[in-house]
């Protein structure tokens, strides 16, 4: 081979490297991302410095770091805190889409993210932060991170002579004296359809009559569509909500999972229900409750073995100590009704053994139509068997009394399933009469109670023709037989 030929493949080899180098991927070419081993410097990425950040709810603000890997020059990113399951100006203050600068040689760039305190002890809730718009180095990972707030606040201290916390104290021994209590308007099933009747204004002003008085209704929880995995998290921000919308107001709420229509084995749920309970004390936390616990849970207890009744009167003593431990919620046991299948005596002794000692008191007449002056005097007669015990009376379906069958060999003491011709009873939390803390619908006066006539809407729907009704057919007057009922010592 001449040397004219060895030199031209000489050069040939020297431009097949040069090209190779030249269009060669930055793993050939010996580029990397951000700083090598030797110091120099790439094309780098931008990202948060963390996938999650964890804040107490008293924190006030927090710092978020965004980081970048190549400080050599300028860089344009943009970012943003929103909602999760956090809800924003409540929990936290959004950020909308704003403009981080970096300077040549930052490598760091900090914003704040603003806590609200509200003095809940509950389930933590999550923001999200985002990154988009970077440039020029591009985005790296994590380009979103969650933000965990923690509902840390300890449980306030029980006042036992002032248990909702309001700024006056009782001073009768009935804790619902002062309360000030959460109006549901147009949340409740009778608001719902308050658009629906323009042509109608006399049904339009008796649903409104529901639907605006305070203490009307409750709030319904049960584990059979509300597990206990999620129910927390739930019962907290219903409560959060609420405060939201009506400040320093107590909220009814009551619960229906132990009977729920049917007569079970109660050990068949026991350590279920005890989970569920769990969490729903958790979800309350500080906010103000009254909570009409378990309705039916003895009124239905005939159904039941021995062995059975003891299980069930266990689950409602384990939801009792488990609930009182939240130091604003006022728990009220079911003690069914005087037209049931109880004695005084016998619902006393089991709520005695459900240990009714650490609840607010008792409740008669929730699924019931009996005449106010007859539930009065059967819950007098609890209270005395129980220490002295408060008690409600539920009115909402009362005024009128109940509709006795013809027969009641057959039929039983009372016509249960929308019986016409009902009407609204009293509504008062100074009653006036010792031991009763209050006259109050909340058992959702115009809710069916099942498909029982033609026509008649399935179990829970709220009927609008029925619950007019009740209004127009209603009275403020203790309504019944004549009882020696016993009056309050104290002046209303």
């Amino acid at each position: 081979m001449d040397l004219v030929t060895k030199l031209r493949r000489l050069i040939s080899g020297f431009i097949t490297i040069a090209s190779c180098l030249m269009f060669a991927p930055p793993a050939l070419a010996g580029a990397r991302t951000g700083h090598d081993s030797s110091g120099s410097t790439g094309t780098g990425s931008v990202f948060f410095s963390s996938s999650v950040y964890r804040a107490s709810e008293n924190v006030g603000r927090f710092a978020v770091t965004i980081q970048r890997t190549n400080a050599s020059g300028p860089e344009i990113v943009y970012y943003g805190v929103t909602n999760k399951s956090a809800s924003a100006g409540s929990n936290f203050d959004k950020i909308g889409n704003s403009e981080a600068d970096f300077a040549p040689g930052q490598s760091t760039y900090t914003f704040y993210v603003t806590i609200h305190d509200q003095g809940i002890n509950g389930p933590m809730r999550t923001a999200r932060a985002y990154l988009y718009g970077a440039h020029p180095q591009p985005l790296g990972s994590p380009s979103k991170a969650t933000i965990e707030l923690l509902q840390n606040d300890p449980l306030a201290v029980r006042n036992a002579e002032n248990p909702l916390g309001y700024p006056q104290a009782p001073t009768n021994g009935d804790p619902l004296q002062y309360v000030h209590w959460y109006v549901f308007g147009n949340q409740s099933p009778a608001g719902q359809h308050l658009g629906h009747y323009a042509e109608k204004p006399a049904w339009t002003q008796a649903l409104h009559t529901i639907a605006y008085t305070p203490g009307s209704g409750s709030f319904r929880f049960w584990m059979w569509n509300q597990p206990a995995r999620s129910l927390a998290s739930t019962v907290e921000k219903y409560l959060a909500d609420a405060e939201v919308a009506q400040p320093n107001t107590t909220i009814p709420l009551s619960t229906y999972s132990l009977v729920h229509g049917a007569c079970q084995d109660p050990a068949a749920i026991k350590s279920r229900y005890e989970q569920w309970i769990t969490q729903l004390a958790n979800g309350i936390g500080n906010f103000r409750v009254v909570l009409y616990l378990e309705e039916d849970s003895l009124i239905e207890v005939h159904c039941l073995s021995a062995g059975q009744l003891q299980t069930r009167l266990q689950e409602l003593a384990f939801a009792v100590k488990t609930l009182s431990r939240d130091p604003h919620l006022l728990v009220y046991m079911d003690a069914g009704a005087p037209d049931a299948w109880l004695t005084a005596a016998q619902t006393a002794r089991y709520l005695r053994e459900a240990d009714i000692a650490q609840a607010a008191g008792f409740y008669v007449n929730a699924t019931h139509n009996d005449w106010t002056t007859t539930d009065v005097h059967y819950g007098q007669q609890i209270a005395r068997l129980t220490g002295g015990k408060h008690f409600i009376v539920q009115t909402g379906d009362n005024g009128r009394g109940p509709l006795v069958p013809g027969d009641r060999v057959h039929n039983g003491n009372e016509n249960l399933c929308n019986p016409p011709g009902r009407g609204t009873g009293p509504l008062s939390w100074n009653t006036g009469y010792e031991y009763v803390d209050g006259f109050l619908w909340f058992n959702n006066p115009g809710n069916s109670d099942g498909p029982c006539g033609a026509g008649d809407p399935p179990v829970s729907v709220f009927w609008p023709a029925y619950a007019v009704g009740l209004v127009q057919r209603g009275t403020q007057h203790v309504t019944g037989p004549h009882f020696n009922l016993l009056k309050s010592s104290i002046n209303m």
